[in-house]
């Protein structure tokens, strides 16, 4: 009879605990989404946090020819923004006119913030977009305003240019 007491309480105590635990997991904060979970991309372990923070805060940003806030930007209007918040330099509002005063660079060259220029329209540069790792830049686009694309994509593939650094 003692045993089966002393069991019953062992259960009870241990069943009690496990609530105690559940409720406690349950109320606790959630976990922080990552930057690159935010971005869908990958991060390298020494990544520029202040370019990080300033990009992942325009993902979602509308599409709006000319513009360069939150409430809606281009390409070109949307590194300009980055660049002075980030880098503290003012660069054009074109994104031709800002390949036009970039130094070109090969991909082993690349570092994050680096510029990706592109020729949607093929005639000459049309599109801009700033690199993040490996294959992966942020831009503004026409459909889907600000997101992260893939270098590797068909179309990006087909359209893009050449990098660039702003000096």
């Amino acid at each position: 009879m003692y045993f089966r007491v002393l069991s019953v309480l062992i259960i009870c105590m241990c069943l009690n605990s496990c609530a105690s635990k559940k409720h406690l997991s349950s109320t606790s904060k959630p976990k922080e989404t990552s930057f690159s979970d935010k971005l869908g991309c990958p991060l390298p372990f020494n990544y520029n946090k202040v370019f990080i923070e300033a990009i992942t805060e325009w993902l979602g940003t509308p599409y709006s020819y000319g513009g360069n806030s939150k409430k809606g930007t281009d390409c070109s209007g949307f590194v300009q923004a980055v660049y002075k918040k980030v880098f503290n330099k003012m660069i054009d509002h074109n994104s031709l006119q800002i390949s036009l005063k970039s130094k070109k660079i090969n991909e082993k060259e690349l570092e994050q913030g680096d510029l990706l220029f592109f020729k949607i329209n093929k005639k000459q540069i049309d599109h801009i977009g700033m690199h993040i790792f490996e294959s992966y830049f942020i831009h503004a686009s026409t459909k889907k305003g600000v997101i992260v694309s893939d270098l590797k994509q068909t179309y990006y593939k087909e359209t893009f240019a050449f990098y660039g650094k702003i000096n």
